[in-house]
């Protein structure tokens, strides 16, 4: 999604793509320029300070922060494949916000549909797709306009939105519902539900009874290809396999009680499967589409990192980080957090190398290497950090 050569050379071209942006101002009204590298920076989503903050990458020193407005609580944000936007939805405002990266301003707020929280843009970058679940819908932002400019109805309680890499489709988790939506983004509309296990039967006889508290599919996972898509059902307890081809489910994987999502190895060999419903993971080897190890885990598992070949899965409550070697798909041991603490979601480096974690009741955001698993905490980032991003890492999620 990144364009090519970005690292090398790109802050000029990131500086002038920001003046010819910025159009004919004189120099008592240009903004200064406080980031001209986006990729040199960790954006920390604080969601009861309602802003979104920017921290140096390498001295883990904060740059500046930009406030979202009053009772907004953002819930994710995504910086564009190009670094020069920033965006996130408030599920408290009903609102979506795009932020100037150079400058870390604030430059549009957007009404949406009701609790907006994840969120993603198409691999060109044209198309912001904002998922409001409250409201059973995903507003789609145009960034040239920076408006909405359609609201795609028909969903239950859509969570997270997974493009192909060619941008031509995008597929919604819908954790209301045991089917993931298919839509057609040159025309913005919802093509298919494409289910992913058969409903129990005594839940088809009385749904007022038996379906009230769904909880079904909270993301589909897609390979470094983007041929198949791994769709975890939290009632069902599978993972049911898409091909994006056709957008047909190809097969059920069954794994542990109430799988939250699917987390994808960076290498392409395996998915690894949080199932809260049991405090274990399934690893699904990816070629033979079959469980090939379950390991003991922590309760109210967040998220999966993975760095340094190891797996890094979060346990919320517990305030550890319990750790698995993917060589050999066998435990290695944990690390603790703190005491006391509930920490959130994470992001690795593109290098691998390093895991940012939020950790909302302390107001900190914890940088743990994944060779030697030394901790450092970064304090004051701002008031409950709810979840990190990086420009380009493989692991950028949410909730």
């Amino acid at each position: 999604m990144a364009i090519t050569g970005f690292k090398t050379g790109i802050c000029l071209l990131f500086f002038l793509s920001y003046v010819t942006a910025a159009g004919a101002v004189d120099s008592s009204t240009a903004k200064e320029v406080k980031i001209k590298d986006p990729s040199s920076v960790v954006l920390i989503v604080n969601r009861d300070s309602n802003d979104i903050a920017f921290m140096d990458i390498k001295t883990h020193k904060m740059i500046g922060s930009v406030f979202l407005g009053r009772n907004v609580n953002p819930h994710m944000a995504s910086m564009s494949p190009d670094g020069r936007w920033v965006v996130t939805g408030g599920s408290s405002s009903n609102k979506a916000y795009i932020i100037d990266v150079p400058t870390l301003t604030l430059v549009k707020s957007i009404p949406v549909d009701f609790a907006p929280e994840h969120l993603a843009f198409s691999p060109d970058g044209r198309y912001y797709y904002q998922g409001n679940p409250a409201g059973d819908a995903v507003s789609v932002i145009d960034m040239v306009s920076m408006t909405e400019i359609k609201r795609i109805r028909g969903f239950a309680e859509p969570l997270n939105i997974t493009f192909t890499p060619d941008g031509s489709k995008a597929y919604i988790g819908n954790y209301g519902a045991h089917w993931v939506g298919v839509i057609d983004v040159t025309r913005h509309e919802l093509l298919k539900k494409i289910y992913v296990g058969t409903t129990p039967g005594i839940a088809s006889l009385d749904p007022e009874r038996y379906l009230g508290e769904i909880k079904g599919i909270s993301n589909a996972s897609i390979t470094n290809d983007g041929r198949y898509l791994y769709a975890a059902d939290g009632d069902l307890g599978i993972v049911g396999v898409i091909d994006t081809r056709e957008d047909r489910l190809v097969k059920e994987i069954r794994v542990g009680a109430d799988p939250w999502r699917v987390y994808m190895s960076h290498d392409g060999k395996y998915g690894v499967v949080a199932n809260n419903g049991d405090e274990t993971i399934s690893i699904i080897d990816l070629k033979k589409n079959e469980v090939v190890a379950t390991l003991e885990s922590g309760p109210d598992m967040m998220g999966v990192n993975f760095a340094a070949g190891k797996a890094f899965v979060i346990s919320s409550t517990s305030g550890f980080l319990y750790v698995y070697d993917m060589e050999h798909l066998e435990p290695a041991g944990r690390i603790k957090i703190g005491t006391n603490i509930q920490i959130e979601t994470a992001t690795t480096d593109t290098a691998d190398e390093k895991i940012y974690l939020a950790s909302s009741t302390d107001h900190s955001v914890y940088v743990i290497d994944g060779r030697t698993e030394a901790v450092e905490r970064v304090s004051n980032v701002g008031l409950y950090p709810w979840g990190t991003h990086i420009l380009d890492s493989k692991d950028n999620y949410c909730h």
